[in-house]
């Protein structure tokens, strides 16, 4: 009889931490909301958090959109090749830039980068007692820790995701130029064929929401990391892991609303 509810009891323990993890995290982001107010009065720690979330991504952010703009642009020429005229080559590269592959790639990518490494910091601050240290000095840890990193994020992503879009754009342009001797002017009024604003717009909504995914769960894995260097591994491990997943999750919640 134990045998057969060993199995139900572990699932239930799954549950039951997934479920208090859930409702951990919409606390944290509460608490992070409720210091709003105080934004204005630590600019230099806002703008350190942008510097480093935002501008020491950008190499990286350059290599990866290129590249994806061209993968984009090859790949709907071997869709459409003697089908369609090849102006749609310019039209299926920006809908899929713009739509799709520019918030989710770079909100992959810096899930992967700067989520991380947010998880590193602070679980390394936890093991030194630093995070206890603001509470003993009467600091509020949400309006010195996570404020400025929730802002950070919330803003340079969108920027992020916005630079992504127009270099993978450029990507395709190279692409059909140096390679599959599609003239700029074809590429060019391909892009503007069919183009809708609502098709930038729902990027950037996107780009929003996944800040906001890789904010919560950099911070409540970091302030949640077991001791030692094991521990905070896991910590970031478990950053990008849940990150990846629930950036994929919103994406198509997101396609949902904002499509259908």
């Amino acid at each position: 009889m134990l045998i057969l509810l060993s199995p139900i009891t572990w699932i239930g323990k799954i549950i039951v931490q997934g479920i208090a993890s859930v409702g951990e995290i919409i606390c944290l982001l509460l608490s992070t909301l409720k210091q709003l107010p105080h934004v204005y009065k630590n600019p230099d720690l806002i703008v350190k958090q942008m510097i480093s979330i935002g501008v020491s991504s950008l190499p990286l952010l350059f290599v990866t959109s290129i590249f994806t703009g061209m993968v984009a642009t090859i790949m709907a020429e071997f869709e459409f090749h003697n089908l369609v005229s090849d102006k749609f080559v310019g039209t299926a590269a920006c809908k899929m830039v713009l739509i799709e592959l520019g918030p989710l790639l770079t909100a992959i990518v810096l899930a992967g980068r700067v989520g991380s490494a947010v998880a590193a910091e602070l679980g390394s601050m936890k093991e030194k007692e630093e995070l206890m240290a603001y509470t003993v000095l009467g600091l509020e840890p949400y309006r010195y820790l996570a404020l400025p990193r929730f802002v950070a994020f919330i803003t340079m992503i969108p920027c992020l995701t916005a630079i992504s879009n127009a270099l993978a754009l450029i990507g395709g342009w190279i692409v059909c130029v140096l390679a599959l001797d599609i003239t700029t002017y074809t590429y060019y009024t391909g892009m503007q064929y069919l183009f809708d604003s609502m098709d930038l717009w729902a990027g950037i909504i996107k780009s929003f929401v996944f800040g906001t995914l890789i904010f919560v769960l950099a911070y409540y894995n970091g302030i949640n990391a077991k001791p030692g260097a094991r521990g905070v591994g896991l910590a970031t491990m478990n950053v990008v892991v849940s990150s990846c997943l629930m950036i994929l999750i919103a994406d198509f919640a997101l396609d949902a609303v904002m499509f259908f």
